[in-house]
């Protein structure tokens, strides 16, 4: 067989292939549906930026998905717009008469999504050939539709506005599609099992006879340490420190203040934590969460309608290698910070554990 034979042949291959491919995503006497994504499990990355120039970049590795390359994305909303791109739906082209008014809507809020996918350059009965990432889809996600049961989008490099729609789903798609870093990072302060934790600090900045160190010394058991003399306790309820190891399991940062002014940051790491919290694991990686009291900006007081200067359910706090301020909420973080007497068996959460910790 000669070469022209071959290309011949190579190219009818190509366009039978093509064709199939054509006709088995085409809906007859239905408008085609260009921002569909059949396969999902081949997307690699999702690129999205809008225009206040916020932008994200979301990458799986190892079937895990990052923003921006480096930070943990919230798996379940991955999911969802993963689920999103699989089952979308396009009700009707938008009206000539609402166009040019959608039209004036998307050119100042709207997103650009850029879709790559492990892709084949073509499949031949099923067959995938030359597989590589490939920038399979732009599109532009706009506003809803006056009812907010539809949104407007676009395919790039086209003229034609589409409402599209999710069955089963009574709403708008807009915010499904945010580049803003912040609905994307995953919100895991400590994610450690009892048995990964090698030690924790923790240091109370204004009640330094509170501070103190748990180590672990291997088969279940533990070193608690005051930080005051730095010497091992001979006696300490050990339920309650099993608990609060027990807790570092599942511990969450609670809002990320990504528009907080740089004075304000500034000022803060200026200022002593309220409480210091280190935690190395068994692989002798630190990470220290520092805390700082948060006034109490509603006035809300407390049971005996008392107001306090600070804020009684949240905190800020800053967490290592992390480069915003976020919010952790006391509820939460109480469980891994307790005061030393707690940790000794001493009843401090009545009316003594507030005086103690304000």
């Amino acid at each position: 067989m000669n070469k022209k034979t071959l290309y011949i042949l190579l190219f009818s291959i190509i366009a039978v292939a093509l064709a199939i491919f054509s006709l088995k995503n085409e809906k007859s006497g239905t408008i085609n549906n260009d921002f569909i994504i059949y396969d999902t499990s081949r997307v690699e990355q999702i690129f999205m930026v809008n225009k206040q120039e916020q932008q994200i970049t979301l990458t799986k590795k190892n079937n895990v998905w990052y923003v921006n390359g480096k930070d943990a994305a919230i798996g379940e909303n991955v999911d969802i717009i993963l689920r999103t791109l699989m089952y979308i739906e396009v009700k009707t082209p938008v009206s000539k008469s609402a166009r040019d008014s959608y039209i004036s809507k998307m050119a100042t809020s709207s997103t650009k999504v850029e879709i790559y996918e492990n892709a084949p350059l073509f499949s031949i009965f099923g067959i995938d050939i030359m597989k590589s990432l490939r920038k399979t889809k732009v599109f532009y996600v706009g506003p809803p539709t006056r009812n907010y049961k539809g949104t407007v989008m676009k395919m790039e490099n086209s003229d034609d506005l589409y409402v599209t729609y999710l069955p089963g789903f009574n709403g708008y798609l807009s915010e499904r599609f945010s580049a803003n870093y912040a609905d994307w990072l995953n919100h895991s302060v400590f994610k450690l099992p009892i048995k990964s934790i090698n030690s924790i600090s923790v240091e109370f900045g204004d009640q330094a006879n509170q501070s103190y160190k748990i180590n672990n010394i291997g088969n279940r058991t533990y070193d608690l340490i005051p930080l005051s003399n730095n010497e091992a306790v001979q006696s300490y309820d050990t339920l309650r420190v099993l608990e609060e190891l027990a807790s570092f399991r599942n511990i969450n940062f609670e809002t990320l203040l990504d528009g907080m002014p740089q004075t304000r940051i500034d000022s803060l790491k200026a200022s002593e934590p309220y409480i210091t919290l280190s935690v190395t694991n068994i692989g002798m990686q630190t990470t220290t969460v520092k805390m700082y009291r948060r006034k109490n900006f509603t006035s809300k007081p407390d049971f005996e309608g008392n107001v306090h200067q600070y804020d009684l359910d949240r905190m800020y706090a800053i967490i290592d290698g992390f480069e915003y301020i976020v919010t952790v909420q006391y509820f939460v973080f109480d469980n891994i910070t307790r005061p030393l007497d707690y940790l000794l068996g001493k009843d401090v959460y009545g009316k003594r554990s507030l005086e103690l910790l304000q």
